[in-house]
């Protein structure tokens, strides 16, 4: 009876890693995002843009199981930052969230710019003139604070600003060239009186990011998957269908 459990606990230490491999195969991945049309919405209830669609498909293609959730930016970043089993989109990769995140993969290229209805401002000098609106916790901060604005309201999302900017209680919006139309429209306005004044800072990437704990094997799963998608075309096929 002693040696056949022996044999047994010999056993069942031989199968623990391949039993946890198969646990974290089988674990749902949860994704952080919040609404920023059109990189990630959740219009009607249902996950989509841009950003989303590629990290849906690359884990379709990696066989990651994923989970959505929508929550307010700042709270999505803290999520993301304190487990090891969440990602996080659409992410700007900054000097000051360099060290703090694992940065799995470049999703797409943006610039930052400022938004107006009336006469767009012909430089940032003018624009320090205006009341500018963009929302908390994102990498909007390092624009504006580079550009010297006197004049900030932050908000907690992007469908406010727009709002805020139609109202006259903001003079310029700072958003990105590929979310404005997006979120005006979404606000339940004409992207068509949307004006545009000088880009803010460099070109810009997002990505899908994580903890630093966050398993480096699907992380590189995740990786290649995208790298995939764009070797295939499919990547260029989704984003297409948002431009």
């Amino acid at each position: 009876m002693r040696r056949r459990a022996i044999h047994r606990v010999g056993l069942l230490a031989l199968l623990a890693p391949i039993l946890r491999t198969s646990d974290a195969a089988d674990r749902v991945i949860k994704v952080v995002a919040a609404e920023f049309p059109p990189l990630t919405t959740e219009a009607g209830g249902q996950p989509g843009g841009v950003v989303l669609e590629v990290v849906r498909e690359a884990c379709g293609k990696a066989g990651i199981s994923l989970e959505f959730s929508f929550l307010p930016w700042q709270r999505a970043q803290l999520e993301a930052l304190g487990r090891n089993d969440v990602l996080i989109i659409p992410f700007t990769r900054t000097p000051g969230r360099e060290a703090q995140y694992q940065w799995i993969a470049p999703v797409l290229e943006f610039h930052t710019v400022l938004v107006t209805l009336t006469q767009p401002p012909a430089s940032i000098e003018e624009a320090r003139t205006r009341v500018v609106g963009y929302v908390r916790g994102t990498s909007f901060k390092d624009e504006v604070e580079h550009a010297g604005f006197p004049y900030v309201e932050e908000t907690d999302d992007d469908v406010t600003n727009a709002r805020k900017l139609k109202r006259g209680r903001i003079g310029a919006w700072i958003t990105t060239d590929l979310m404005a139309r997006g979120v005006y429209r979404q606000a339940g306005f004409d992207p068509a009186e949307l004006k545009y004044g000088p880009t803010l800072g460099p070109v810009k990437v997002s990505w899908v990011a994580a903890s630093q704990e966050f398993p480096k094997d699907v992380a590189k799963r995740i990786s290649d998957a995208i790298e995939q998608m764009r070797a295939d075309g499919s990547y260029q096929a989704i984003v297409k269908r948002y431009r």
